[in-house]
């Protein structure tokens, strides 16, 4: 195996979260208003790299470990529900910002959680992007599909990163290969999350229909083509929220910052413009 992984320059900030837990976070650059990039259940912060790299052009860019993922810390008691994210959130926002106004954007788990902290703290949230969820679930918090816990090398981490986003340029595949696994017990590379999400996910017990009314900043819907998140209810979740839009990106499994960048790049950036 022989692999060259080529990055920006990337700054790195920690920050306390609410339950006084280290959170870490990304910070990409770039001029002009902050936008905040919140990731999903099986991913961390760099799963929004090559949006980063693309968006900074026009924000600066930071991501953000939730808590229990990559170098964010774990949780010794399992306090991982939506809300405990939105609260550690709100120390970032005040980290990055100062409290000025920032933009959003959430992908599967993290756009709960941008959902939730845009309809309690309105005054700090500009605009909202909603990449690929539902506002609520029909399966339990422990209805999973099963994940390899770990693999043998790093090879096996890169097929199992291209099965998982068939459409994902190489260089994300890569990144996600490096960055989203980490050496565990054994000599293997795990997932760099807490063995809890292979067991449980806090959010299937969430309800959020009533905040998408609720909602100020102008907010963009955003549906992948080939997910199992269902076209028609992110249709209803755009018609509930007072000023939406609602995008459809083609060639994208559910995680669009990882499977099709790109095509999420050219709709971020013209909402963010204004359009």
């Amino acid at each position: 195996m022989s692999t060259t992984l080529a990055t920006s320059e990337v700054g790195h900030f920690f920050v306390s979260g609410a339950a006084g837990n280290r959170i870490h976070g990304l910070d990409f650059g770039g001029a002009g208003p902050t936008l905040v990039c919140l990731h999903g259940v099986t991913g961390n912060a760099w799963n929004w790299h090559a949006v980063a790299l693309a968006a900074r052009a026009h924000r600066r860019v930071v991501a953000l470990d939730f808590r229990g993922y990559g170098e964010s810390q774990w949780s010794p008691t399992g306090d991982y529900t939506t809300a405990d994210h939105v609260a550690d959130l709100a120390g970032v926002v005040q980290h990055v910002s100062g409290g000025s106004p920032v933009d959003l954007a959430g992908s599967s788990w993290g756009a709960l959680v941008a959902i939730q902290y845009a309809d309690e703290h309105p005054d700090r949230v500009e605009r909202l992007v909603v990449v690929d969820v539902e506002p609520s679930f029909e399966q339990g918090e422990t209805d999973l599909f099963p994940r390899p816990r770990d693999h043998a090398d790093h090879d096996e981490v890169l097929a199992a990163v291209e099965r998982a986003y068939p459409n994902a340029p190489a260089e994300m595949v890569e990144v996600v290969a490096a960055t989203c696994y980490g050496p565990v017990e054994g000599g293997r590379l795990a997932p760099k999350h807490d063995p809890y999400f292979f067991e449980r996910w806090p959010f299937r017990s969430d309800n959020h229909w009533d905040r998408l009314p609720r909602i100020q900043a102008p907010t963009l819907h955003v549906h992948a083509s080939d997910s199992f998140v269902r076209a028609d209810v992110m249709a209803e979740m755009d018609r509930l929220t007072p000023d939406s839009h609602l995008v459809e990106i083609g060639d994208s499994t559910h995680v669009v910052p990882v499977d099709n960048p790109s095509a999420l790049v050219d709709s971020l950036v013209e909402f963010l413009a204004g359009g």
